[in-house]
């Protein structure tokens, strides 16, 4: 009896997890007004692949009547990225190298009151731009989050793993901001002197929220412009570097929060998964309770899919929901502590050691 009591703690709080879920999705966005005159995208690519230019296209073909105009940066004119992006937008050489150098660069020639950061991965809808720059008018970044949208098993280890920070984005205190959408007032960028410190950092996405902090700013999470991202070509092996990739931004740049996901995953892998086995191996069923967590869990991962699609229109299969969610329960602690283990990552043939 003392042992399921123990339990009580961590099935309280998913409980709470479920409830956080719930009211998030469940709550009305917001409408603003648009306050952009002029809305610069900057587009940072490396190689081509064959989805690239329906992204583009989608990406170019936004509902609004605000003025806008697209640069993408790529590293070379060799680079095969330089001649489609022609096709869309204004196509300019980095100044440095990586992801951030290439928004720095982008930046600098930006002419837009409003700047939008976005990958080429993402096929956003055409609502996507608008609902991204108009609560401009009264926060000072405005963000949004990918959603995986593909068949496979591939597919379920990405959705699985990129789901990590819905949670984060759900509370305004623990908000971030993702580089493959998210938008803030040119002047906003002028005051952090952004285009000179993003080259600091090897992620974007912390080097923008950095400076949000120290001027004590404040992020809004569009619902609305959730943006699907293909990867019909997905591999296992990819998917799994791609997470700890991930990860270890977490851990370079936010090494407080790193730890803090590094204990519930592991704790909640052991507690839901471990010794409920080891309790059904020795016949002690007071190492059961844990198995409790994942209904509740599996709930939650059904109010967020609900929600994504209610306002992006994404469908996503009950399989789906189901698979995706199983595979998380080992893909995601295992991600987590080849983490612990990692100095070095690869992001699109650029090798990067901390």
């Amino acid at each position: 009896m003392v042992e399921s009591i123990l339990f009580a703690p961590f099935i309280v709080l998913a409980l709470a997890g479920l409830m956080r879920e719930y009211l998030f999705w469940r709550n009305e966005t917001a409408s603003h007004r648009q306050s952009c005159r002029k809305i610069s995208v900057i587009i940072p690519m490396r190689g081509v692949y064959s989805w690239t230019e329906d992204n583009l296209r989608a990406i170019t073909s936004q509902k609004t009547d605000v003025e806008i105009e697209y640069i993408f940066v790529v590293d070379s004119p060799e680079d095969p990225a330089y001649v489609l992006a022609q096709k869309f937008g204004r196509v300019i050489i980095s100044q440095g190298e990586g992801k951030s150098a290439a928004l720095a660069t982008g930046l600098k020639v930006a002419k837009g009151d409003c700047i939008v950061f976005a990958d080429d991965d993402i096929k956003p809808r055409e609502n996507w731009l608008e609902s991204l720059t108009a609560p401009l008018s009264l926060y000072t970044a405005v963000t949004t989050y990918r959603w995986y949208v593909g068949q496979g098993l591939c597919h379920k280890v990405k959705l699985a793993i990129s789901n990590m920070g819905f949670p984060a984005m759900m509370d305004k205190r623990s908000r971030f901001v993702w580089g493959g959408s998210t938008a803030f007032k040119r002047e906003f960028a002028e005051r952090v002197k952004l285009a000179e410190r993003l080259p600091k950092y090897i992620s974007d996405d912390y080097a923008v929220y950095s400076a949000i902090k120290e001027v004590g700013g404040t992020i809004w999470f569009a619902k609305s412009a959730i943006a699907p991202t293909p990867d019909p070509q997905c591999k296992i092996q990819e998917a799994f570097h791609w997470g700890v990739r991930q990860i270890l931004m977490v851990k370079w740049h936010a090494r407080l929060g790193w730890y803090i996901g590094l204990m519930i995953y592991t704790l909640g892998f052991f507690i839901s998964v471990v010794l409920p086995i080891v309790g059904v191996l020795i016949r002690n069923y007071w190492l059961l309770p844990g198995l409790a967590l994942h209904p509740i869990n599996l709930a939650k991962d059904f109010i967020r899919a609900r929600g994504v699609k209610k306002y992006t229109a994404i469908q996503v299969s009950v399989v789906d929901i189901v698979a995706t969610w199983a595979i998380g329960n080992f893909i995601i602690p295992t991600a987590l502590w080849v983490s612990v283990f990692t100095k070095c990552i690869n992001w699109r043939g650029r090798k990067i050691c901390r």
